[in-house]
């Protein structure tokens, strides 16, 4: 795909999903339903105006990116924090659930045992971006029970990722003994990021105001306070990259980078500027683009003959997520009325989600 076409794409799919996300907000629905909508129409599924392509991939993984930093930007860390025990039940509760329950259904339609452990695995996952954009709609991202599905589908992507290494073990090793060194290294190399991450949040707000004071003596000195904003994507793409080297997905690092650096980087007056830029970007632009091309990737020639099996899939990973989830609230002792806000919006399905679809397909 050359330039023209890739231009072409951006201004189909965006044209698209603006116009089909207004449409949903008009009938009060998340406007990420109808840009994903878009995608399906405009893409191989129905018209096949426009085709997946290593070019639209890199504008996807770009998308997310700054999608990522903008929702870390907006949240608060302490307030993530307060959710830490509450939020690690509710992901155990809400991912074991469903996961038994795909892995079962997948076993009764006679997959093996390795397609089975990865569809469970498929119907347990809570996004991060799709949870975030639906959170920040309806207005409750910054709320307890926001802040708490936030902290929930963060969580769950990690858990997934250290069961996805040991399916991946179990595939790769099929006939031969299980490699409990490489899993464990997996594993290591995990927990060594996340304690990174945490020594970090605590030494940066440690220092309180004294770094967002140095970085304004000198960018006044040098007369180039854009470039704290340059630092902060720095930042973001050096914890992105360290993520993706450990064996989590590369939205992490970046959604740590925006939560933890953005008022001590660039302080408070140039963090509201660049929150109200960002704003404006990634609802305007990056967010519908990034769904749009998730609907692209739906195929729903390839589905036809698993009609059944892919109804009750989504029959079975609602209600074991909502199930799950709902349990754990209770069990952490938030309101029924809260219980199920929480437990129905832990349902949204995507990044994570894809990536253990395409390691499938190894």
């Amino acid at each position: 795909m050359d330039l023209t076409q890739i231009f072409f794409a951006i201004v189909i799919l965006l044209a698209g999903a603006k116009l089909l996300g207004a449409l949903f907000r008009k009938i009060k629905q998340p406007a990420l339903g109808g840009e994903i909508l878009a995608g399906i129409i405009l893409g191989p599924t129905l018209f096949g105006i426009v085709q997946i392509s290593d070019g639209l991939e890199l504008i996807s993984t770009i998308a997310i990116f700054f999608v990522m930093l903008f929702i870390g930007l907006e949240m608060n860390l302490s307030e993530i924090r307060k959710t830490g025990k509450s939020a690690l039940l509710i992901s155990v509760t809400s991912l074991i659930i469903p996961f038994f329950a795909g892995y079962q259904l997948s076993v009764v339609f006679g997959l093996d045992l390795i397609e089975s452990l990865f569809i469970g695995l498929l119907l347990s996952v809570t996004s991060v971006p799709v949870s975030a954009m639906i959170l920040r709609e309806l207005g409750i991202l910054k709320t307890k029970a926001g802040t708490t599905v936030m902290s929930v589908a963060i969580i769950d992507d990690i858990i997934s990722l250290v069961i996805l290494a040991i399916i991946l073990q179990l595939h790769v090793n099929e006939g031969a003994p299980f490699d409990f060194a490489e899993v464990g290294i997996s594993i290591l190399a995990m927990a060594a990021f996340l304690t990174s991450v945490a020594f970090l949040a605590f030494a940066v707000y440690r220092i309180d105001n004294w770094l967002p004071e140095r970085f304004e003596l000198f960018f006044e000195k040098t007369k180039t306070t854009e470039a704290k904003f340059g630092i902060l994507i720095i930042l973001a793409i050096t914890l992105s990259l360290i993520a993706d080297l450990a064996g989590l997905h590369f939205i992490l690092g970046v959604f740590f980078a925006g939560l933890i650096f953005s008022k001590k980087i660039l302080g408070k007056k140039e963090s509201d500027k660049t929150y109200g830029m960002m704003s404006g970007m990634t609802f305007g632009f990056v967010a519908p683009l990034f769904f749009a091309i998730i609907g692209i990737k739906f195929s729903a020639q390839s589905l036809e003959n698993y009609i059944l099996f892919l109804v009750l899939l989504v029959l079975f990973g609602l209600s074991g997520k909502t199930f799950g989830g709902f349990l754990g609230t209770k069990l952490s002792k938030f309101s029924t009325m809260q219980g199920l806000a929480i437990s129905t919006l832990l349902n949204g399905r995507g990044t994570v989600g894809l990536t253990i679809t395409q390691k499938n397909q190894l």
